[in-house]
């Protein structure tokens, strides 16, 4: 029966190994209190319950004590330089913006003159084929509109024939690891490839009588290459495939209180879509326009 009752010299296991003793075999010792609050029960033990013990045997006693100690440490000391590594990426991204916007900085006021010189340049040139329905994709070093750069810009008509597709090489960025794990494009791929200057004519040339341009999260892709020059006529019709598909594929979220946005890979294994039917594999930009224009002639033909 616990009882609070006065421990009589008696202690605990631990209390007794910290002093160099441990219980003698058979001891069955006595089950107190702890405190006058009756939270917690011991089993305290008196001076003929116990014997010294050997240097091992405390070793030993202590070592799941020490075992845990040490783990909770190391827990902590991961925490620690993980979030030293997250604050150091912090800090070199931030170093990177500011570079960039240093470099960016004198130009801005020429941006909206160059703006006019590419309207100028492109407004009254036909498209390459006359094609008023194009698909469009990109892939960029990362999902930071203000921070990434494209890698790859690539453009198709509605009847699959490509008009457009380029790598491109970056001006500020030397390496993008976790966007090359997705698109395989390294550094090594675009280091003699045009910068995006060098293309921006061309690619307005396609687009600047374009009367619907299609996408798989469109707007992603249009608003970096706007970013760059790109001009769009102002009565184009953007059709964005992914929250069309969505909606078919019907995966609802409680939490967003609509549909699930789906990977364009999803949507294109949904509609049996071949990715070997062309030479790029997916999350190539000319693929990705490939399977955007499957997906689109499933949903709305």
């Amino acid at each position: 029966m616990k009882v609070h009752d006065s421990t009589d010299g008696r202690k605990t296991v631990r209390q007794w190994a910290l002093r160099g003793y441990l219980p003698i075999v058979g001891a069955n010792g006595v089950e107190l209190w702890a405190n006058r609050n009756y939270q917690d029960s011991y089993v305290y033990y008196s001076t003929e319950e116990v014997r010294e013990a050997t240097p091992e045997e405390l070793k030993e006693f202590f070592r799941p004590e020490r075992e845990r100690r040490n783990a909770l440490a190391k827990r902590r000391r991961d925490r620690q330089r993980k979030l030293r590594e997250q604050q150091r990426e912090e800090e070199q991204k931030e170093e990177k913006r500011q570079i960039i916007a240093e470099a960016v900085t004198p130009y801005i006021r020429k941006i909206s003159e160059l703006k006019k010189i590419i309207r100028s340049l492109t407004e009254d040139a036909p498209t390459t084929d006359g094609s008023k329905t194009l698909v469009i994709d990109t892939e960029t070093t990362g999902l930071d509109l203000e921070f990434d750069e494209l890698l790859q810009v690539s453009i198709i008509d509605s009847d699959g024939n490509t008009l457009f597709d380029s790598y491109v090489k970056p001006s500020f960025h030397d390496s993008w690891t976790e966007a090359e794990r997705i698109n395989h494009i390294s550094p090594e791929i675009v280091k003699d490839a045009p910068t995006i200057s060098d293309i921006i004519v061309d690619i307005n040339s396609i687009v600047c009588h374009a009367k619907e341009i299609i996408g798989y999260n469109v707007n992603f892709d249009i608003n970096f290459l706007r970013s760059y020059g790109m001009i769009l006529p102002e009565s184009v019709n953007i059709i964005d495939v992914m929250p069309a598909f969505s909606e078919i594929y019907g995966e609802y979220s409680e939490y967003f209180g609509n549909y699930k946005w789906q990977k364009l890979t999803t949507a294109a294994e949904y509609y049996n879509y071949n990715w070997n039917s062309q030479p790029s594999g997916a999350h190539n930009s000319l693929a990705d326009c490939y399977a955007t224009l499957h997906v689109y002639n499933n949903l709305f033909r």
